[in-house]
């Protein structure tokens, strides 16, 4: 439908986007009027005369021109455009109803001459449902409206004769008999319904009655016109007496008859792209429009259902086309003209006559299963062209690339539905099967675990029937090997997960099959760049893939990145297994990963800490995966390089079990590599162990990096030693000890000119005299490690030291600065996703708000602090867990402690992003 639509037939109306836009009397005239001049351009003294007929005030010439004004106002999408002092309205076909009705019977009358009676019906009855009453509604008695709406009723009535005549052509002579008779009855004079009207009586078995239609429409038209019957009228009288038998057969074009198979069971999940689905086709400008996705998604199910939902809207029916078991494209022709009915002929081509055929059909085909066939994507797009009222409705795993091609891509089933179909489809084979609550959470990840495939879900719910849900879940390892045993009226290659992912795999060329086994080293989502460097793969192949469903392409703002399902990725690695370059291949995911966690550990001392923080955690599956396999093949140092480089990202991300296992392993099998390496791999392990809070084995770390990196005379690594040894020896509560080591990395640092490593150390150094209560020794280090920070871009350390002069000023009884500080603190945390530093954010906030007298917000945010270092399995530092035991001392004094234990029971059910809301809402928001 247009923007905006004028409908003449029936009272004067305009429609838009969100229904009936009202117009004033006078301005619904003055548009009648423009709209019956059919785009002649109207003078105002034209328009006086239509708006008040002969009764116009004095100032009528500049009302016109206001109501023309307050025209183009309220219907800014009509092309309503001033010539030469006059005024026309210029519409399309689609902006007007009449338009639109005269367009639709003139190919009624064309598909009747065609010998489609189906289509004309269809057509009529298009035509026909535009009618609301009579054209031009009140105004057609009325200049100079009368005699337009004159034409339009006149063409209504051939609109039914159209009609009528059609539905007799198809044998509906029963259906249609009141209503001709009734016709001919209030239109005694048109001969031609009195011609439907008698060859309907006489098809039902009422000669008699038809003959005597005849005598009487005869005697009216001779007494009251004076005129005889014409010649059709009495041929069809004589016919009658002499049951001709000709006019007992109907002319036939009516329904293709139905090819669609009675859906098995219920279509489950799938209403939103079935709806989709539809809205497409019934547009009739999308002709064709193809289904792809993986093998096992639900294609075929999905077409066919909204091919039979969509059968009645077309005049000509459906038509089913399966081409699996086709394997030369040559033959397509013939296989859909044998479905047609079209004769074989030596003498004509089988694609002319296929044309031929349809050219007049008004058709919806579906083509199942046309991946294997890609050469005869030509013909559909000439079949197409050659018959304008065609649709295709083709299922292929593989995009077709061809003119006018819409791609429909089918998607896995969210997990609702596919545990609905799991259930829905255990019950078909075992009847007393119910899902217990037991049972609920094996059955998703089952579902999660085959990727949301129907296919796989049906071939995983029949192992019910043997095994229950648990012990099925536990096999699901072998994925392509236990799930087999498909229906037996499936084609063979969909009776199993791995025939079905083969089959597509065996339409590949060699070199699209070579990069489809190299990607399987990948274990999740991967860029362009890794595949062109490990995988040998360009653009071009992955293109192929993509076409043929057996890679997804991730559209993510400003990234385009590629993956497979994974049950796609099961049968991709087992290619890869028996690829001869597979190690060469795990060798270089390897080493390239290794370089991406370096230069990243390089930036995340910068100003793009962000972005680089969310690359790492985008990668991290590929990065874990590079670790387990240089654990047993890789070079030397690899291995312990890559452990290393992870470690600030796995700080800060909070991975600090897992960041302290993979260095364990890697320093173990790494004890031959060079001090340095192994001084950096002993200071990234005690940063993690601080946060577990294991500080003996961290201190016991620092100092062996400590011992190390003067062994390789690496100074820096020395400052940044110390500086961790320092910031241990505080949390042991051993002040002075820590205060010694941290002054010397503070001088180190400065010798240096690494402003980077000073702040850290002046930082920490900040940290001992936060302990011992020095206020202003402890606000001046932070200050102006905050200061060098912010130079070298640290947002990391920034909100650090942010944090840590807001406690400054907490103890300090200003609470306004310390509100002001830590709330730019936990904003910087929350970009980065810092777990840590937010969870210290929040008890800080806790300790604001109990200060406050909002005791129980301050609990609720202890409870999402000690959520978020739950999760990573941290603990606070001396200072942090001071605060925070005073903080809860407090809000249990005032709240009672049933009540406050509820209250951070409800803060460790917030999010992150809620947790973060409440702590910075002013008291309005939060009110």
């Amino acid at each position: 439908m247009p923007a905006i639509e004028v409908r003449v037939l029936g009272p004067i109306d305009v429609v838009g986007e969100d229904g009936s836009i009202p117009l004033a009397g006078k301005q619904a005239r003055l548009l009648a009027a423009l709209v019956v001049a059919g785009g002649r351009a109207c003078g105002i003294d034209e328009l006086v005369e239509a708006v008040w007929d002969g009764s116009a005030p004095p100032s009528a010439r500049k009302l016109v021109q206001v109501y023309i004004s307050q025209l183009r106002k309220a219907l800014p999408e009509l092309q309503l455009v001033t010539r030469g002092g006059a005024y026309a309205l210029e519409l399309d076909r689609e902006g007007l109803d009449a338009a639109r009705f005269e367009e639709l019977l003139d190919e009624c009358r064309s598909t009747r001459r065609d010998g489609n009676p189906a289509l004309t019906v269809s057509l009529a009855e298009r035509a026909l449902a535009l009618w609301r009453g009579r054209a031009y509604g009140e105004l057609a008695y009325e200049e100079p409206w009368r005699a337009e709406s004159d034409r339009l009723e006149e063409l209504q009535l051939v609109a039914r004769e159209e009609r009528l005549d059609a539905q007799l052509a198809l044998g509906r002579h029963e259906e249609i008999l009141g209503e001709a008779l009734a016709l001919a009855e209030a239109s005694p004079f048109r001969e031609r319904v009195h011609e439907l009207a008698m060859l309907a009586l006489y098809r039902c078995g009422r000669q008699t009655d038809a003959l005597d239609h005849f005598a009487a429409a005869h005697a009216r038209l001779r007494d009251e016109l004076g005129l005889e019957p014409g010649p059709a009228l009495r041929d069809l009288q004589r016919r009658i007496l002499q049951h001709d038998p000709e006019l007992d057969l109907a002319r036939g074009g009516g329904r293709m008859p139905s090819s669609l198979p009675a859906p098995p069971n219920p279509l489950i999940g799938r209403e939103r792209e079935l709806g989709e689905l539809q809205a497409l086709l019934e547009r009739r400008d999308a002709r064709l429009v193809v289904l792809t996705g993986a093998g096992g998604t639900g294609k075929t199910r999905l077409a066919l259902e909204a091919a039979r939902r969509l059968e009645s809207g077309y005049a000509n029916g459906v038509l089913l086309v399966e081409l699996a078991s086709i394997q030369d494209a040559a033959l397509v022709p013939s296989t859909l003209a044998h479905a047609l009915g079209v004769p074989e002929s030596a003498d004509q081509d089988p694609a002319l006559a296929l044309s031929v055929s349809l050219a007049p059909l008004e058709l919806l085909v579906v083509l199942d299963n046309a991946e294997h066939l890609r050469e005869a994507a030509p013909l559909y797009t000439e079949l197409l062209r050659r018959a304008p009222r065609l649709t295709m409705l083709i299922t292929s795993r593989a995009v077709l690339h061809v003119r006018g091609e819409r791609v429909f891509p089918v998607a896995p089933l969210a997990e609702d539905a596919a545990l609905e179909l799991f259930v829905q489809r255990a019950r078909l084979l075992r009847p007393d099967f119910e899902l217990t609550e037991a049972d609920e959470h094996d059955v998703r990840e089952i579902c999660r675990r085959v990727d949301g495939l129907p296919l796989a879900i049906e071939l995983a719910a029949a192992r019910v029937r043997t095994l229950p849900p648990r012990v099925v879940l536990d096999r699901l390892g072998a994925r392509l090997g236990f799930l087999t045993g498909g229906p037996r009226d499936l084609p063979a290659r969909q009776q199993t997960l791995r025939e079905t992912i083969e089959w597509s795999v065996g339409l590949l060329k060699e070199p699209d099959r070579r990069a489809f086994a190299r990607l399987g080293v990948f274990v999740g989502p991967w860029s362009l760049d890794a595949a062109a460097e490990i995988c040998g793969v360009c653009l071009d192949e992955l293109s192929t893939l993509v076409d043929d469903s057996l890679v997804l392409a991730v559209h993510e703002p400003g990234d385009l990145r590629f993956t497979m399902l994974e049950t796609v990725r099961d049968l991709a690695r087992e290619h890869l297994g028996a690829d001869d370059e597979c190690e060469d291949v795990r060798r270089r995911h390897a080493t390239y990963y290794v370089s991406l966690a370096e230069e990243a550990e390089e930036a995340l001392a910068g100003a793009e800490q962000a972005r680089w923080l969310n690359r790492l955690e985008a990668e991290h599956d590929e990065l874990r995966s590079a670790l387990a396999w240089l654990a047993g093949h890789g070079p030397s140092g690899a291995e312990l390089r890559l452990a290393a480089a992870l470690g600030r990202f796995r700080y800060i991300r909070g991975y600090l079990v897992e960041g302290r296992s993979t260095l364990e392993s890697a320093l173990e099998r790494g004890s031959d590599e060079p001090p340095a390496l192994r001084a950096k791999a002993y200071r990234v392990g005690s940063a993690l162990d601080v946060l577990l809070g294991d500080y003996e084995r961290a201190l016991a770390l620092a100092r062996t990096g400590l011992e190390l990196y003067g062994e390789a005379d690496d100074r820096l690594g020395v400052a940044r030693s110390l500086s961790n040894v320092g910031a241990i020896l505080v949390a042991l509560g051993r002040p002075q000890e820590a205060a010694e080591a941290l002054d010397e990395a503070v001088a180190l640092a400065r010798a240096l000119g690494d402003e980077r490593a000073l702040a850290l150390s002046l930082n920490n150094r900040g940290d001992v005299a936060l302990t011992l209560g020095d206020w202003e020794t402890a606000s001046g280090r932070f200050a102006e490690s905050l200061e060098l920070l912010r130079s070298v871009g640290d947002d990391v350390n920034i909100a650090r030291s942010l944090f840590n002069l807001g406690v400054v000023a907490l103890e300090r009884g200003d609470e306004a600065a310390a509100r002001r500080h830590v709330a730019e603190s936990v904003e910087r945390c929350y970009v980065l996703d810092d777990k840590e530093d937010i969870a210290w954010c929040l008890v800080a906030f806790a300790a604001l708000y109990e200060r406050g007298g909002d005791v129980r917000l301050g609990a609720r945010l202890l409870g999402a602090a000690d959520r978020l270092l739950a999760g990573m399995g941290a603990t606070l530092k001396p200072y942090e867990q001071a605060l925070h035991s005073r903080v809860e001392s407090a809000a249990r004094a005032a709240l009672g402690s049933e009540r406050f234990d509820a209250l951070r029971e409800e803060g460790a059910g917030l999010s992150v992003a809620d947790a973060v809301a409440l702590a910075v809402a002013d008291e309005a928001a939060r009110g």
